[in-house]
């Protein structure tokens, strides 16, 4: 009750819509969480994207669009900010990817997305990519909040569902041998669980984690038949997975409505990071790629969509970030976040119910690692963008932007730094101020490449 007057305060300074919002939060939605895999900003439709992506464009055009929603460079960490609400630096999980022959994952003691839901009465599904531990039953998605997981742990081949030797293909643990194009498979199982949820008991959370548009640049020839003139193969690869990814997207859309849910769900949409664009992705006009920390690596097409609740047409120019549908859905879910650590994550219902000021959220953190061959953080504090990186030994490099005057990031950010040596300082103190609680990194460099003899035995099977 204490946090809902607080906000009721909030409404009545800012002009909110109260009943928009009092009508959100007593409703107890089901909420839909697509996750895209390495979408880039520049392949979706309405950023301009080569392939068409009519299902995205048509329901991010009745809901509210991102401009400013921010992920981590690369998948793990920002699935990490999503299941917990939390940077992924606070947890030791923000600086690589758990690859098939590791064996961290998300620590134990980390309480997640699910598990927060559950507590409200949802049932949690996940169908797509987990990437956030496997060598071990603790580290899996059932064993972490979710009633049931059908996909991949890690990264496969969009055909064979195999991936560095190993088979990760799973139900609910056990693993699946079948044929089928995984996004086509994956869209199927979502499709279904829309279908078959039982409304009556409870509402649902249905995470899809696309492993669309991940860059294998494999995909059929029915998505790929409307771009024979790509002479590029791993282009024309890369639009067929666009045009997959917005197919399935769509059926989950028209799902909702056949069942009668569609007003009594949100819909969240948001890339996991920026497109690879030495794998043919593009990024746009935005400075960089997947594992950077510049614009392209981290600013990510995201939308909301509530029919009625959200207004339809609009662009938000609030700073958001990956971590905040952790806080957004429980709210909206009526549970109870996490009292004994730090949430990160900020309540988007301003932003989603008509306060779209960018003073919202001022700051995100993106890395903090101190390892034995290289320190580096990256920190936005708006409108200012630093990112600082030292080698063993050697002294910090710095860059800085002002992003509300150059948003792609196009200056010579060295140059700036050296005229704004406050701002760079102020900058450094605060990433040094937090930096005394953040752990070490699981991920060590030399980490991405399997120990010679190594077996493809640590994906979870049947007898674990």
């Amino acid at each position: 009750m204490k946090r809902l007057f607080l906000f009721l305060c909030f409404l009545s300074i800012s002009g909110l819509d109260q009943d928009a919002y009092l009508n959100a939060a007593s409703s107890r939605p089901n909420i839909v969480l697509v996750m895209a895999d390495d979408l880039g900003w520049g392949d979706i439709g309405y950023h301009g994207g080569e392939a068409p992506t009519p299902n995205l464009d048509r329901v991010s055009a009745a809901g509210l669009r991102f401009n400013r929603f921010y992920a981590q460079p690369i998948c793990t960490p920002t699935r990490t900010a999503l299941m917990t609400g939390r940077y992924p630096w606070r947890s030791g999980m923000a600086s690589g990817v758990v690859l098939n022959h590791l064996s961290y994952g998300l620590p134990i003691d980390e309480v997640t997305l699910a598990d927060v839901l559950k507590s409200a009465g949802y049932k949690n599904y996940l169908v797509g990519k987990w990437h956030l531990g496997h060598s071990q039953p603790a580290y899996l998605p059932t064993e972490r909040g979710f009633d049931y997981h059908y996909g991949l742990y890690t990264a496969i081949d969009h055909f064979t569902h195999t991936w560095q030797g190993g088979h990760d293909w799973h139900r609910n643990r056990q693993p699946v041998y079948e044929e089928g194009y995984a996004t086509d498979l994956l869209g199927d199982d979502a499709v279904r669980i829309i279908h078959e949820h039982d409304y009556d008991s409870g509402p649902m959370f249905l995470y899809h984690a696309m492993f669309a548009v991940h860059p294998w640049m494999q995909s059929t020839e029915d998505y790929m038949a409307p771009f024979s003139d790509e002479a590029n193969e791993e282009r024309r690869g890369l639009l067929g997975l666009v045009s997959a990814m917005d197919y399935q997207f769509g059926r989950m859309i028209d799902a909702l409505k056949a069942e009668g849910q569609l007003d009594n769900t949100i819909v969240f949409f948001l890339s996991d990071n920026g497109g690879p664009v030495n794998h043919q992705a593009s990024n746009g006009k935005l400075r960089g790629t997947k594992g950077t920390y510049y614009e392209g690596g981290v600013r990510v097409p995201a939308f909301a969509y509530w029919p009625g609740r959200i207004a339809a047409g609009e662009t938000s120019e609030a700073l958001a970030y990956v971590a905040d549908l952790f806080a957004t859905s429980a709210a909206l879910a009526g549970a109870e976040l996490p009292q004994d650590r730090m949430i990160d994550g900020l309540d988007l219902s301003p932003v989603l119910f008509g306060q779209t000021d960018t003073s919202f959220r001022r700051e995100i953190v993106f890395m903090l690692e101190d390892s034995e061959r290289l320190r580096r953080g990256a920190i936005i504090h708006w409108p200012w963008k630093m990112r600082r990186t030292a080698l063993e030994g050697q002294h910090w490099v710095y860059e800085l932007f002002n992003l509300e005057i150059d948003p792609n990031e196009a200056g010579n950010a060295h140059r700036l730094g050296q005229l704004k040596p406050e701002i760079v300082s102020w900058l450094s103190a605060r990433l040094d101020m937090l930096a005394v609680d953040a752990p070490k990194a699981y991920w060590r460099p030399g980490d991405g490449n399997p120990p010679s003899g190594w077996q493809a035995d640590a994906i979870i099977g049947p007898d674990q």
